[in-house]
Protein backbone atom coordinates (compact mmCIF):
# COMPACT_ATOMS: atom_id res chain seq x y z
CA UNK A 1 0.00 0.00 0.00
CA UNK A 2 2.85 2.36 0.89
CA UNK A 3 4.57 1.60 -2.43
CA UNK A 4 1.43 2.60 -4.35
CA UNK A 5 1.25 5.89 -2.42
CA UNK A 6 4.89 6.68 -3.24
CA UNK A 7 4.32 5.77 -6.89
CA UNK A 8 1.24 8.02 -7.13
CA UNK A 9 3.10 10.90 -5.45
CA UNK A 10 6.01 10.44 -7.84
CA UNK A 11 3.75 10.45 -10.89
CA UNK A 12 1.92 13.56 -9.69
CA UNK A 13 5.21 15.35 -9.01
CA UNK A 14 6.66 14.41 -12.41
CA UNK A 15 3.53 15.60 -14.22
CA UNK A 16 3.48 18.88 -12.29
CA UNK A 17 7.20 19.40 -12.90
CA UNK A 18 6.81 18.72 -16.63
CA UNK A 19 3.85 21.11 -16.85
CA UNK A 20 5.81 23.82 -15.03
CA UNK A 21 8.78 23.37 -17.35
CA UNK A 22 6.52 23.49 -20.42
CA UNK A 23 4.86 26.67 -19.14
CA UNK A 24 8.24 28.26 -18.49
CA UNK A 25 9.28 27.44 -22.05
CA UNK A 26 6.07 28.97 -23.35
CA UNK A 27 6.78 32.07 -21.24
CA UNK A 28 9.89 32.53 -23.40
CA UNK A 29 7.56 32.55 -26.44
CA UNK A 30 9.07 29.37 -27.83
CA UNK A 31 7.19 26.99 -30.07
CA UNK A 32 5.79 23.96 -28.26
CA UNK A 33 7.40 21.47 -30.66
CA UNK A 34 10.89 22.91 -29.96
CA UNK A 35 10.30 22.83 -26.21
CA UNK A 36 9.27 19.18 -26.42
CA UNK A 37 12.29 18.35 -28.63
CA UNK A 38 14.73 19.87 -26.13
CA UNK A 39 13.04 18.16 -23.17
CA UNK A 40 12.97 14.77 -24.88
CA UNK A 41 16.60 15.03 -26.01
CA UNK A 42 17.61 15.89 -22.44
CA UNK A 43 15.59 13.06 -20.86
CA UNK A 44 16.58 10.39 -23.39
CA UNK A 45 20.26 11.39 -23.33
CA UNK A 46 20.27 11.38 -19.56
CA UNK A 47 18.91 7.85 -19.41
CA UNK A 48 21.27 6.61 -22.16
CA UNK A 49 24.46 7.89 -20.52
CA UNK A 50 24.03 5.87 -17.38
CA UNK A 51 22.47 6.20 -13.98
CA UNK A 52 20.96 9.68 -13.71
CA UNK A 53 21.53 11.77 -10.61
CA UNK A 54 18.55 12.02 -8.31
CA UNK A 55 17.95 14.31 -5.39
CA UNK A 56 16.61 13.28 -1.99
CA UNK A 57 14.14 16.16 -1.77
CA UNK A 58 11.48 17.13 -4.27
CA UNK A 59 12.29 20.83 -4.17
CA UNK A 60 15.96 20.28 -5.10
CA UNK A 61 14.86 18.16 -8.03
CA UNK A 62 12.41 20.84 -9.12
CA UNK A 63 14.93 23.68 -8.78
CA UNK A 64 17.69 21.88 -10.68
CA UNK A 65 15.36 20.67 -13.41
CA UNK A 66 13.95 24.16 -13.85
CA UNK A 67 17.39 25.79 -13.90
CA UNK A 68 18.82 23.36 -16.41
CA UNK A 69 15.87 23.41 -18.77
CA UNK A 70 15.41 27.19 -18.48
CA UNK A 71 19.03 27.62 -19.51
CA UNK A 72 18.43 25.26 -22.43
CA UNK A 73 15.37 27.31 -23.39
CA UNK A 74 17.47 30.48 -23.36
CA UNK A 75 19.90 28.78 -25.72
CA UNK A 76 16.93 27.62 -27.78
CA UNK A 77 16.10 31.30 -28.37
CA UNK A 78 19.43 31.44 -30.24
CA UNK A 79 19.41 28.16 -32.18
CA UNK A 80 17.74 24.75 -32.02
CA UNK A 81 20.86 22.74 -32.93
CA UNK A 82 22.99 24.44 -30.28
CA UNK A 83 20.24 23.86 -27.71
CA UNK A 84 20.10 20.16 -28.62
CA UNK A 85 23.88 19.85 -28.27
CA UNK A 86 23.77 21.56 -24.89
CA UNK A 87 20.88 19.29 -23.87
CA UNK A 88 23.05 16.25 -24.57
CA UNK A 89 25.99 17.82 -22.70
CA UNK A 90 23.80 18.74 -19.72
CA UNK A 91 22.33 15.25 -19.65
CA UNK A 92 25.83 13.77 -19.51
CA UNK A 93 26.74 16.01 -16.60
CA UNK A 94 23.55 15.06 -14.75
CA UNK A 95 24.47 11.37 -14.79
CA UNK A 96 27.29 11.94 -12.32
CA UNK A 97 29.79 10.25 -14.64
CA UNK A 98 31.47 13.55 -15.43
CA UNK A 99 33.97 14.96 -13.00
CA UNK A 100 35.90 18.22 -13.16
CA UNK A 101 38.98 16.32 -11.98
CA UNK A 102 38.91 14.20 -15.13
CA UNK A 103 39.50 17.23 -17.33
CA UNK A 104 43.10 17.65 -16.23
CA UNK A 105 45.98 15.20 -16.40
CA UNK A 106 46.83 15.85 -12.76
CA UNK A 107 44.46 15.07 -9.97
CA UNK A 108 44.76 14.89 -6.22
CA UNK A 109 43.76 11.23 -6.02
CA UNK A 110 47.42 10.23 -6.27
CA UNK A 111 48.26 12.19 -3.13
CA UNK A 112 47.99 10.24 0.12
CA UNK A 113 45.01 11.02 2.31
CA UNK A 114 45.55 12.73 5.65
CA UNK A 115 43.82 9.66 7.04
CA UNK A 116 46.10 7.18 5.24
CA UNK A 117 47.60 5.89 8.49
CA UNK A 118 44.13 5.06 9.79
CA UNK A 119 43.09 3.48 6.48
CA UNK A 120 46.21 1.28 6.52
CA UNK A 121 45.75 0.36 10.19
CA UNK A 122 42.14 -0.71 9.61
CA UNK A 123 43.09 -2.55 6.42
CA UNK A 124 45.81 -4.63 8.04
CA UNK A 125 44.47 -4.86 11.61
CA UNK A 126 40.74 -5.30 11.11
CA UNK A 127 40.52 -7.86 13.93
CA UNK A 128 42.66 -5.90 16.41
CA UNK A 129 41.02 -5.88 19.86
CA UNK A 130 41.59 -2.14 20.38
CA UNK A 131 40.06 -1.34 17.01
CA UNK A 132 37.01 -3.55 17.60
CA UNK A 133 36.56 -2.04 21.05
CA UNK A 134 36.87 1.48 19.59
CA UNK A 135 34.21 0.70 16.96
CA UNK A 136 31.87 -0.71 19.60
CA UNK A 137 32.27 2.35 21.83
CA UNK A 138 31.86 4.75 18.93
CA UNK A 139 28.69 3.00 17.77
CA UNK A 140 27.28 3.07 21.32
CA UNK A 141 28.03 6.75 21.95
CA UNK A 142 27.41 8.41 18.57
CA UNK A 143 25.70 6.59 15.72
CA UNK A 144 26.26 9.43 13.21
CA UNK A 145 30.01 9.47 13.83
CA UNK A 146 30.06 5.68 13.63
CA UNK A 147 28.37 5.80 10.22
CA UNK A 148 30.87 8.41 9.01
CA UNK A 149 33.71 6.22 10.33
CA UNK A 150 32.26 3.12 8.68
CA UNK A 151 31.55 4.77 5.32
CA UNK A 152 34.96 6.47 5.09
CA UNK A 153 37.31 3.91 6.57
CA UNK A 154 35.55 0.58 6.09
CA UNK A 155 33.59 1.16 2.86
CA UNK A 156 36.08 3.66 1.29
CA UNK A 157 33.32 6.08 0.30
CA UNK A 158 34.13 9.60 -0.86
CA UNK A 159 33.03 12.70 1.01
CA UNK A 160 30.33 13.40 -1.56
CA UNK A 161 28.98 9.84 -1.27
CA UNK A 162 28.91 10.14 2.52
CA UNK A 163 27.19 13.50 2.20
CA UNK A 164 24.52 11.99 -0.03
CA UNK A 165 23.96 9.02 2.29
CA UNK A 166 23.77 11.09 5.48
CA UNK A 167 22.47 14.36 4.02
CA UNK A 168 25.45 16.32 5.40
CA UNK A 169 27.69 18.88 3.76
CA UNK A 170 31.45 18.34 3.40
CA UNK A 171 32.62 20.76 6.13
CA UNK A 172 30.52 18.93 8.75
CA UNK A 173 31.79 15.56 7.54
CA UNK A 174 35.42 16.74 7.68
CA UNK A 175 34.89 18.20 11.15
CA UNK A 176 33.45 14.95 12.48
CA UNK A 177 36.02 12.84 10.63
CA UNK A 178 38.89 14.86 12.13
CA UNK A 179 37.40 14.23 15.59
CA UNK A 180 37.07 10.50 14.84
CA UNK A 181 40.62 10.36 13.44
CA UNK A 182 42.03 12.02 16.55
CA UNK A 183 40.13 9.60 18.80
CA UNK A 184 41.14 6.46 16.88
CA UNK A 185 44.80 7.52 16.75
CA UNK A 186 44.81 7.97 20.51
CA UNK A 187 42.78 4.89 21.34
CA UNK A 188 44.58 2.48 19.02
CA UNK A 189 48.03 4.05 19.28
CA UNK A 190 48.40 4.72 15.57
Amino acid sequence: MKLNKILVQSIIFNLAETALILLSGLAFHLELKYIIIVMLVFMISRSCFGKPLHFKTWYRCLIWSLLILLSLFVILKVDLVISILFSIFSAFIMTGRSSIEDIYLWNKKDEPSKYQDIINFIKYNSLDDRLLEFEKKLQATNSLEYLIYKYRFKDNKTFSEIGELLDLDNPRIVEKLDKIAFAIRLYCGI
